[in-house]
């Protein structure tokens, strides 16, 4: 077969576009895969200008120094009058352009599908690192010599970093190296460690109590090369849980030991996408059970006022709300949460990070219970009891305080007593309190009430590192022990 023709038969038969131009630039001919690419025939495409785009001549001029280009783009981008003339013009293709003796040789190879999934992985790539830097918990990748390799802005500041910079130049077994090394131990033989509890040493020298979940990344020879974690700055609770344990350990814990629960949502609470520790908080078996549901039904009474003020004002830090599990169980979550607009500026979906509150919340309305009872008895007796700070303050005063004084409760808190009653001073009251004030000694003594009452009372003042209370009740001109 004459050399030609056996080019001929190549240039037809050719999986990949091939075009060719003369010297000015002008097409003279296309091989069927090209016109297929394209979508159109070759008499619509006999001499079409390859110098019609600037940016091309551009790359053309040096091609005798560089050597073939390569590039990519839509066929509209790269074609005179594409959408009138080809069927494909949005298709996404890739260019090779090399000189020959009479002009350029132009193959073409359609890339649309490889180009659409490599958006889709940017697509991923982009929601996920919204999530990464939105996230309350302290997100971080190191290796295993506790380099920083990445981390979250709620990680700098868990560790009172300035900014990334800085947080990045740090190492995570300096924190507690103890630590560091038998997490290292552990998760090489368990890949996985959930709830990890441990104490840190910021680099500023404060102490933090944290909860964790590590997970190990290993190469394909099973030896671990990095380290992902999810920090959460548990310093408070462990405060109030120790405070708790020493009083009489009334209440076990105000916060479990769940890290934050991540969700998207429709505006009418569908939900999209959402983590296991989501999954937990509500009390589902699986994240694709809690991928089902809706969260709007947990609570159908906060959900469309939180999505109300989340159009308005676009992120709530901090939002409390009491819900119902899946299982029925109620609890109390609180939540950060962020709108998610489109470019008309409508809200179309929501981003949330929910944390169970329900222990410590629970112990909130115990304390307020057990001061509320506590008041209900003082108001209750039929003696009078007033308590005064250091300073003379009235901190608390009841009902038969009030008819002593007669003065209301909230016209009193606050006021200073010889202040506001000036007539008391040289009086046995005023000798009696100062006494068990400066001499931290019980003092009982009778007196008469306030100016021009007649009536007598017995007194007795207990002394305390915060002041002093004082009781008394009303005596019969017979139960007097002295005048």
């Amino acid at each position: 077969m004459p050399e030609k023709e056996r080019f001929k038969e190549i240039f037809d038969k050719s999986p990949i576009g091939i075009l060719i131009y003369g010297s000015d630039g002008k097409l003279e001919d296309a091989n069927r895969s090209a016109l297929k690419i394209v979508g159109c025939n070759l008499d619509t495409l006999l001499g079409m200008d390859l110098f019609y785009y600037p940016k091309i001549q551009e790359k053309l001029a040096d091609l005798d120094k560089t050597g073939p280009i390569k590039f990519q783009g839509r066929l509209k981008e790269h074609v005179k009058d594409a959408e009138q003339i080809c069927q494909n013009s949005s298709l996404y293709a890739q260019f090779y352009i090399s000189s020959i003796e009479s002009g350029y040789l132009v193959e073409i190879q359609d890339i649309t599908e490889k180009n659409e999934e490599k958006e889709k992985i940017l697509a991923n790539e982009k929601k996920y690192q919204s999530f990464f830097e939105d996230d309350l918990t302290g997100d971080f990748i190191a290796k295993p010599d506790g380099t920083i390799l990445d981390c979250n802005h709620s990680f700098i500041e868990i560790y009172g970093f300035k900014n990334r910079e800085i947080a990045l130049k740090s190492n995570m077994s300096r924190f507690n190296p103890e630590d560091w090394i038998n997490l290292i131990e552990d998760l090489t033989e368990d890949h996985k460690i959930k709830g990890h509890q441990t104490i840190h040493i910021r680099s500023d020298g404060t102490v933090i109590h944290v909860v964790a979940n590590i997970v190990g990344i290993f190469n394909d020879s099973n030896k671990l090369v990095e380290i992902k974690g999810y920090v959460f700055d548990d310093t408070e609770r462990k405060k109030a849980e120790q405070f708790l344990k020493e009083s009489k350990e009334k209440y076990h814990k105000l916060f479990d030991e769940d890290l934050t629960g991540d969700f998207i949502a429709t505006l009418d609470g569908k939900i999209l996408e959402c983590n296991p520790a989501f999954a937990d908080i509500y009390g589902f078996y699986d994240r694709d059970k809690a991928a089902k549901s809706n969260i709007s039904k947990f609570n159908s009474f906060d959900w469309p006022y939180m999505i109300t003020r989340l159009k308005r004002e676009r992120k709530l830090l901090g939002f409390q709300s009491w819900q119902r599990r899946s299982d029925g169980m109620r609890i109390h979550v609180v939540a950060n949460l962020v709108g998610i607009f489109n470019d008309e500026n409508e809200m179309i979906q929501v981003k949330g990070y929910m944390f169970d509150d329900t222990e410590r919340k629970k112990a909130e309305e115990e304390v307020k219970r057990s001061k509320s009872q506590m008041t209900e008895i003082l108001d209750s007796i039929q003696d009078g009891f007033v308590a005064l700070s250091q300073y003379w303050h009235f901190t608390y005063v009841n009902h038969c305080a009030e008819e002593f004084f007669n003065a209301d409760y909230d016209d009193l808190i606050g006021q200073n007593l010889w202040e506001t009653f000036p007539e008391l001073i040289g009086s046995a009251i005023e000798s009696g309190f100062k006494k068990a004030n400066d001499n931290h000694e019980i003092q009982h003594f009778e007196s008469r009430g306030l100016k021009g009452s007649e009536k007598w009372y017995d007194f007795s003042v207990y002394p305390s590192s915060d002041g002093i209370s004082a009781y008394w009740r009303e005596i019969k001109p017979t139960e007097k022990k002295s005048d």
